[in-house]
């Protein structure tokens, strides 16, 4: 099993931190794991805006150009998108300040997002673990995360929703056709 070796040389300016190359390739790999469902995430969005009521009628209690996003710090991956009447639209991270956002969660760590992203942990967990940074109204934020949780319903299997969620919500379609509804959004956007 290969060590973690984190070396720490004093400069003036600054301290450099020299991480081992295991480090490096499990950080990047988790990076790109959580680009992936944040991809996925923004796409069961949409979908559920359409085809699940308590979606619907959670996102259409916010105003239009409602902007929102999920980040985890520089050079790592982050989701940013406004609300329309259509449902979402994703933002480029090149037009993006995550400090002019009207509500931005901000991951304190790759790992903390990572054990969100990968189900190992909810949303509600993180929080309570101070995972994550928020800013912006938390009454806003609370319907974020219930959006976000009935995503993750759709999105994982049962076995690990009962993990991470505290009570599995009703699903108006079965895993299969959340999946094939989510590629057709893909496709199409």
């Amino acid at each position: 099993m290969g060590q973690l070796i984190i070396k720490a040389e004093k400069t003036e300016e600054m301290e450099v931190y020299r991480v081992s190359a295991g480090k490096k390739r499990s950080l990047a790999g988790k990076k790109m794991f959580s680009s992936v469902i944040l991809y996925f995430l923004f796409h069961g969005l949409n979908v559920l805006y359409r085809k699940d009521e308590r979606v619907r009628s959670e996102i259409d209690e916010w105003e239009n150009g409602f902007a929102w996003g999920i980040g985890m710090g520089e050079k790592a991956p982050a989701l940013y998108m406004r609300k329309t009447e259509k449902g979402f639209e994703r933002i480029s991270a090149k037009n993006v300040h995550p400090e002019n956002m009207d509500l931005m969660i901000q991951f304190k760590s790759v790992d903390a997002a990572f054990q969100v992203m990968s189900g190992q942990v909810g949303v509600a967990g993180s929080y309570a673990r101070h995972g994550f940074v928020l800013k912006g109204d938390i009454a806003r934020a609370m319907s974020v995360v219930r959006c976000m949780d009935l995503t993750e319903a759709y999105l994982f299997p049962k076995v690990i929703s009962r993990r991470i969620l505290k009570e599995v919500p009703e699903k108006n379609m079965g895993l299969f056709h959340t999946y094939v509804a989510v590629m057709g959004h893909m496709i199409i956007h």
